[in-house]
């Protein structure tokens, strides 16, 4: 063991130092905080036994017989570690959960430090009596003061021999008293965790808590126990406990704070702490290294070594930083970069969120994000509904139903002129009468995160406090405020995409309502040696508002008709296909012509708004009498051109169908020649407008249909469309365009 003296030596320095220096950084990252002053106290007292261990190995060989180190004043400061065993007794009462603020006189707890501050002056002034004896002899004489110095030289004396014998027995004695205060500081801290409901929060404890118990259970093993029933072990078994138990008690405190954020220490001293741990590591192992390639080169080269050393040395310090740098990150990657890091935590949030367009997804992986960072209780989102136009505070586990807020709410008003997180305290001016500070009271929330954009309140987020009973910090307040930053990103984007959604699909609704539409249409107009007939039609948008049909009726006639809705798009399809049911149903009972139009004109103007209207041409076809009956509700006077040129235009009638309740319609019949031709149109004809506003209207119409009248339905119609598309333009067109030919042919009729 001794050949391994300096190396132990080394690692006693090197596992107090981490532990000095976790005490450090926990007092340093919130000094205010009880929980973190007692529990660096309780390290820096265990810090103490390792490097004063470390120091005596370094001091012992250098001591004199006639002065043995066990007798000298530092052996005994080594005693000032065991203040660890009462600090330990105090962190059972506020770890894992913090009972001492219900105790009433709490500066009585300080009375447990009392034995071992009695130890410590025991074995600093009463380890060797003779002297104290020698100082409290006195020459006797005679007078008051040797009356008086007498009595107390004497009693004294006896004081001085009491403590003598205590302190053969010291030992025994104080092994008991640590073991009773372990004993206790575990006992509170098995009952302290039950008292842990948050689950996050008892995943953090348990580390440290097992980590702890083990440590406790060896040095009880292999220090009290021996100590108070006087067995002797073997110290090299001792020194290997001593190496362990620091290890274990240490490491898992520090593997607590590093990855499960025990204590809410901060991100950059945890980032200190693992370049402490890293530099220890380095240092431990570069002595280990050394130790050993110096015994090899004391053998191989036997008084030359001191070059072969300076340039081992030289060597090592060469690469230290390349192995410094390596190791640090290796162990930033395994416990920095965790649920803990917040650059780790955005980093991870940006990237699941990217993807993510359902807002129920969003408040989920915000929620479980903050749970699990911040260990917060409690998340409450308060967000802008489309739908209803108001802001809404959404339902959670403990509130399940929603809450519609007041837009004029004060409270929301003085939140959404903040732009950065706020407390709710700082807000206190606006709480006076408002129904939402009300319920963040009854909610206990604590730290609101505004959502907004560059122009409007998107919502707020409301934070209860931390599980842990921490503060939230500069570190939190940052990563809160980017989180906001990124929420309002993921809203808007998630807006926008179901806008998408809800387009895409109305889009393929207006498709499906299409294809509706155009299998409500004839697939073939009627046939006949005696005429040619042929349709037209070609909707502004998906759907239209025009509609032509064919009707067959008795003897061979059908019933023909035009039609073009107020309006475009679905309301005018819905229109006009109430209006194609109405009719085929009034040809169906037979009724004659003008109560034709009558009952549909009622039926609409009692079922749809003053707003909704149709224009109608209705005609009826003989192909034996080549007789025309029509009636005309308001619609664009149907041509009549005649073989020789000459034309006419189809009038009689009466109202707009829907306009007026009671409306009636006259009727007129023509009868057609051979090679006379009817044209139908809509006002998506006649009002096709050039680029100097102009419109196309009838003229061009009539001009075109004298000019190419012995064409047949197909060609006139392809040709007139044709002019329009010279004339106007715009594809598609600004209005709903139907036309509809039909022509006598020459020869015999029928």
């Amino acid at each position: 063991m001794e050949t391994l003296q300096p190396i132990i030596t080394a690692v006693y320095f090197v596992l107090g130092g981490i532990l000095l220096f976790l005490s450090y950084t926990i007092i340093r990252d919130n000094p205010g905080h009880r929980t973190n002053r007692i529990t660096g106290m309780m390290l820096f007292f265990a810090a103490l036994g390792p490097i004063f261990l470390a120091f005596g190995a370094i001091v012992k060989p250098t001591a004199s017989a006639a002065a043995p180190f066990e007798d000298s004043l530092l052996y005994n400061v080594f005693y000032v570690w065991e203040l660890f065993f009462p600090s330990f007794l105090l962190f059972s009462w506020v770890f894992p959960a913090d009972r001492l603020s219900h105790i009433k006189r709490r500066r009585l707890r300080y009375l447990i430090f009392f034995p071992h501050l009695f130890h410590l002056l025991l074995v600093l002034v009463f380890r060797n009596p003779e002297k104290v004896l020698n100082l409290l002899e006195f020459e006797s004489g005679e007078g008051f003061i040797a009356l008086i110095l007498e009595p107390i030289s004497y009693l004294m004396k006896w004081v001085v021999l009491g403590f003598s014998l205590l302190l053969s027995s010291e030992k025994a004695l104080f092994s008991f008293i640590n073991l009773i205060y372990l004993g206790m500081a575990i006992y509170n801290i098995i009952r302290g965790k039950s008292l842990v409901k948050d689950q996050r929060l008892r995943t953090q404890s348990n580390v440290i808590i097992w980590g702890i118990l083990i440590a406790v259970g060896m040095y009880t093993a292999s220090f009290l126990i021996p100590g108070l029933f006087s067995i002797d072990l073997s110290p090299d078994l001792q020194t290997a406990a001593t190496v362990l138990l620091l290890f274990v008690g240490g490491g898992s405190i520090s593997w607590s704070i590093i990855r499960h954020r025990f204590l809410d220490v901060r991100v950059i001293f945890r980032q200190s702490l693992v370049y402490t741990i890293t530099s220890g590591i380095l240092v431990g192992l570069y002595i280990l290294v050394f130790g050993q390639a110096d015994k090899l080169i004391t053998r191989l080269f036997g008084a030359q070594t001191n070059i072969v050393n300076i340039a081992f040395i030289v060597l090592a310090l060469i690469l230290y930083q390349p192995i410094m740098t390596r190791l640090d990150n290796l162990i930033q990657k395994f416990f920095i970069r965790s649920r803990t890091d917040y650059r780790n935590v955005l980093e991870q949030l940006s990237r699941s969120l990217i993807s993510i367009f359902d807002p129920e997804q969003v408040r989920a992986m915000i929620e479980k994000t903050l749970k699990s960072t911040l260990f917060i209780e409690r998340i409450y989102f308060v967000l802008f509904d489309d739908t209803l136009q108001e802001y809404v505070l959404l339902a959670s586990e403990d509130f399940p139903g929603r809450i519609i807020l007041n837009r004029d709410d004060i409270f929301l008003g003085a939140i959404g002129q903040r732009a950065a997180p706020i407390t709710i305290d700082q807000l206190e001016a606006f709480r006076q009468g408002s129904a939402l500070a009300y319920e963040m009271e009854k909610r206990r929330g604590h730290l609101l995160l505004p959502l907004k954009d560059a122009d409007h309140l998107l919502g707020f987020l409301a934070l209860t406090k931390k599980a842990s009973g921490y503060q939230y910090n500069a570190e939190d307040i940052t990563m809160l405020g980017v989180i906001s930053n990124q929420l309002v990103t993921v809203l808007t984007n998630a807006r926008l995409y179901a806008d998408s959604l809800e387009k895409q699909r109305l889009d393929e609704e207006m498709v499906m309502a299409r294809q509706i539409q155009l299998d409500l249409l004839p697939k073939n107009p009627p046939r006949s040696k005696s005429f040619d007939l042929h349709a037209y039609s070609k909707p502004s948008r998906i759907i239209g508002g025009d509609f032509y049909d064919f009707i067959p009726m008795d003897n061979g006639a059908f019933a023909m008709v035009i039609a073009d809705a107020s309006g475009k798009g679905m309301p005018a399809a819905l229109l006009v296909a109430q209006i194609q049911a109405m009719l085929r149903s009034e040809v169906g009972n037979e009724n004659d012509l003008s109560r034709i139009l009558f009952n549909v004109n009622r039926y609409v103007a009692e079922s749809t708004s003053a707003e909704k209207y149709a224009t109608l041409f209705y005609g009826e076809f003989s192909p034996l009498t080549r007789e025309f009956r029509y009636a005309n509700a308001g619609h664009n006077y149907p041509i009549l051109m005649r073989a020789d040129g000459s034309h006419q235009f189809l009038e009689k009638g009466g109202m707009l169908i829907g306009a007026f309740s009671g409306a009636k319609y006259q009727m007129d019949t023509v009868r057609l020649a051979e090679n006379d031709l009817l044209l139908f149109y809509t006002d998506g004809v006649t009002e096709a407008q050039n680029e100097s506003d102009e419109e196309f209207g009838e003229r061009r119409i009539l001009d075109f249909l004298v000019r190419e009248r012995h064409l047949g339905p197909v060609e006139l119609i392809d040709g007139i469309l044709e002019e329009i598309r010279q004339f106007d333009h715009t594809d598609p067109p600004r209005d709903d365009t139907t036309l509809i030919v039909l022509k006598v042919k020459n020869g015999a009729s029928g």
